[in-house]
């Protein structure tokens, strides 16, 4: 059915109405399905469903449909003389005027925020991803060209809109990411307020010489995103490491770097357990723990470790880089150590290759590519890159894993 193309609605008043039934839904989840809920899942979730498609609209492309004789009634026609009370039929063509475009059909209904003023345009079909104008002229005055310019203005008067109305498509898109994130904390400080419990009381761990701190709570397309499946056991209290502590641990571990680079010939023969022991030093000068003195331990051959409860908060895997499978599988380890929700980890490469850039591109590709990985907080091209992962078998327990990549020295 034939239709004026954006006469129909206002493209940021839909938005805006839009955004306000997510905002409701958001608001009406179940406070422990948001507490247990991966918080990335839920932000995927529902920026899939506020995410609007632009339309691409390919002037370029029209071409000519349907061509057949019809009778015109030309009664009214100013530039001819048809005597009063007549009606005048005469021989006519009709024909359409098709032009391809991709995108949500319904956006050719909204009138964009900036409009030309009194352009009119004239009624479109909307069908099958093609965008069809109806065109019939008398016979007996037909010209090519007029008729030709004329379905050009039109086509270009379509596609200027068009840019407009994209324009206010990109805005939306833009402000939706924003969005979600302060909808779904605001809703995680409900349902908190809501149960009494309070996220994030820290790992009781301390730098020497001072005192012991908690981690308070921090208020700050093809195929769409299903919404996030959560545990099924009941949610509860758990310990994480505070950012800014996790941020240090990082900062020990980099510095390690230095290290290796003024003595390379400590570094040559050491194997992956060695290397550990050097890391634990490094950590546990930082950090002092119970009766033992330390907070950093290790277990199994690689693994540098804080332990609350019997249970691993942080982890540290250290590997030497023996491509992409050997990563994968170091991964698996890592992945496989794990058990408090909102784990940190660190997953710390020893590269004896030349080209550390292709190493970190590789381990980016593993990364990116595994059925666990749900964000990429950050990728640093020549330096850590952070991940978001959730395990199958614990949905809704977000893994937080950097990756840092030390050069080492090799014998000559």
């Amino acid at each position: 059915m034939a239709f004026r193309p954006f006469e129909d609605g206002d493209a940021r008043g839909t938005f805006r109405n839009l955004i306000d039934r997510i905002e409701a839904e958001i608001t009406s989840l179940e406070p422990e399905y948001v507490l247990k809920a991966s918080r990335s899942e839920l932000e995927e979730y529902y920026k899939e469903q506020l995410y609007i498609e632009p339309l691409l609209f390919y002037p370029d492309r029209w071409h000519i449909a349907d061509p057949k004789q019809v009778d015109i009634d030309v009664t009214h026609d100013p530039n001819r003389c048809i005597p009063r009370g007549e009606q005048a039929i005469i021989p006519g063509t009709y024909l359409q005027v098709v032009i391809p475009f991709e995108g949500d059909p319904h956006l050719w209904r909204l009138g964009p925020s900036t409009q030309y003023v009194c352009l009119h345009y004239p009624p479109i079909e909307v069908k099958d991803n093609n965008v069809i104008l109806s065109v019939s002229f008398a016979n007996d005055t037909a010209n090519a060209t007029i008729i030709k310019n004329n379905i050009n203005v039109t086509v270009k008067q379509l596609s200027d809109t068009i840019d407009l109305l994209n324009k206010d498509i990109g805005d939306h898109n833009n402000r939706v990411p924003a969005w979600v994130k302060r909808a779904i904390e605001q809703k995680i400080e409900q349902a908190k307020s809501v149960t009494g419990v309070i996220e994030g009381l820290g790992i009781p761990i301390r730098k020497r010489d001072e005192p012991l701190t908690y981690a308070l709570p921090v208020k700050r397309r093809a195929h769409p995103v299903k919404r996030p499946e959560v545990s099924t056991e009941p949610y509860r209290l758990e310990p994480t490491l505070a950012e800014s502590e996790y941020a240090h641990i990082l900062n020990v571990m980099r510095s390690m770097s230095l290290v290796i680079e003024r003595s390379p010939h400590v570094f040559t023969s050491l194997d992956e357990e060695d290397i550990r022991t050097h890391f634990l030093l490094q950590l546990n000068g930082h950090y002092e723990g119970g009766a033992t003195g330390e907070t950093f331990n290790a277990a199994g051959r690689t693994d540098i470790l804080i332990r609350v409860d019997g249970r691993n908060c942080f982890i540290g895997e250290c590997k030497f880089w023996r491509g992409q499978e050997a990563f994968n599988e170091a991964i698996d380890q890592l992945l496989d150590y794990l058990s408090w929700r909102d784990v940190k980890c660190a997953l710390v490469v020893f590269n004896k290759t030349r080209n550390s850039s292709a190493v970190r591109r590789k381990m980016h590709e593993v990364m990116q590519g595994r059925r666990e990985h749900r964000k990429t907080v950050s990728h640093d091209a020549e330096g850590d890159s952070r991940y978001i992962y959730v395990k199958g078998s614990d949905p809704g327990k977000e893994i937080i894993i950097t990756t840092q990549l030390y050069d080492m020295p090799c014998r000559k």
